[in-house]
C-alpha cells in the first residue's frame, strides 16, 4: 500500500468522529485496524499570485522534512522556496504499517 497524505482537517474531523485513534506518532483507523505512521507534509496547491512554478511542486506532497532539505521554509500554510512562494495544505503522511507488525 502507497503513503496516504492526511489534511489537518481531514485528521481533525476523523477524530471528533472517533474514526481514527491518534497516540504520538501514529494514527490507527478504528473500522479496519489499519495503522499508519505520520509525519508532518505539506501538499502544495499552488503558487501564490498563481505565478509560474519553476520547481514543478503544485500538486504535489512533500514531508516538511524534505522541504526543509530543498531549501524551503514552511510558515502556516505557505513554503517559500527561493524566490517562489507556494500555498499548501498542512498534513501528514501517513505509511502504512503491515497488520499484525
Amino acid at each position: 500500500m502507497d503513503c496516504l497524505f492526511i489534511s489537518q482537517n481531514r485528521l481533525d474531523t476523523w477524530s471528533g468522529e472517533a474514526r481514527d485513534k491518534v497516540d504520538g506518532d501514529l494514527m490507527t483507523l478504528s473500522g479496519d485496524g489499519r495503522a499508519f505512521r505520520l509525519r508532518p507534509a505539506v501538499r502544495f496547491l499552488k503558487v501564490s499570485g498563481n505565478g509560474v512554478d519553476p520547481h514543478l511542486l503544485v500538486g504535489k506532497v512533500k514531508t516538511v522534512d524534505a522541504v526543509h532539505a530543498l531549501g524551503g521554509e514552511h510558515f502556516h500554510e505557505a513554503v517559500l522556496l527561493g524566490e517562489t512562494a507556494y500555498d499548501v495544505q498542512n498534513g501528514f503522511l501517513g505509511d502504512p504499517i503491515p497488520q499484525g507488525a
